[in-house]
C-alpha cells in the first residue's frame, strides 16, 4: 500500500510541473498505449521532434508486464483533434511470455489543455520473435497523456 502512494506522489508531481519549452517527456495512463503496446501506465522520451513527427524511446509496465519500446509517430494533421500513426518495436516480458513485438497505431488525439492529451484509436501488432511466435492481433487502446 506504501508504494502506491509513492508512485501517485510522483505521477503527481509531474503532472504538477511548470512548463517546459521543449516537451520531450511524455506520461501516458490508460488501456494499453500506442507507443509501448502493453502496458497502463508508460513512459516515452522524444528523441527528435518536427512540427509533424517524434522519434522516441520509452517503458511501460502492466504490472506484471514490463515493455521497452522505440519508434516514430507521425501526424496526419494537427489540430485540437489530431489523427496521427505510430510504428513501434517493442520488448515484452511476462510471466508467460517474452518476445519481439512491432506495432502500427492509428489514432485521434484531442488537447484537453497545452499540457495534456485524450488520445484513442488501435493497434495492430504480431509477435515476430519469442515464446508467441506469430500471434496477431488488434487492440484498441484509450488514454490520457501529459507532456512536459
Amino acid at each position: 500500500m506504501k508504494g502506491l502512494w509513492i508512485i501517485f506522489l510522483l505521477i503527481g508531481g509531474l503532472f504538477g510541473q511548470n512548463d517546459v519549452a521543449l516537451k520531450k517527456h511524455n506520461i501516458s495512463l490508460g488501456m494499453l498505449d500506442d507507443k509501448t503496446g502493453f502496458s497502463f501506465f508508460s513512459y516515452t522520451y522524444n528523441l527528435k521532434q518536427t512540427e509533424m513527427d517524434e522519434y522516441f524511446i520509452g517503458g511501460g509496465t502492466m504490472v506484471l508486464a514490463f515493455t521497452g519500446s522505440a519508434g516514430w509517430k507521425h501526424y496526419f494533421k494537427k489540430s485540437k483533434y489530431s489523427v496521427y500513426s505510430v510504428l513501434s518495436g517493442q520488448g515484452v516480458m511476462h510471466f508467460g511470455f517474452a518476445g519481439f513485438i512491432p506495432s502500427v497505431s492509428l489514432g485521434v488525439e484531442s488537447s484537453l489543455t497545452e499540457k495534456l492529451q485524450f488520445k484513442l484509436g488501435v493497434s495492430l501488432f504480431s509477435m515476430v520473435a519469442g515464446t508467441n511466435t506469430g500471434d496477431t492481433g488488434i487492440l484498441p487502446f484509450i488514454g490520457l497523456t501529459r507532456r512536459f
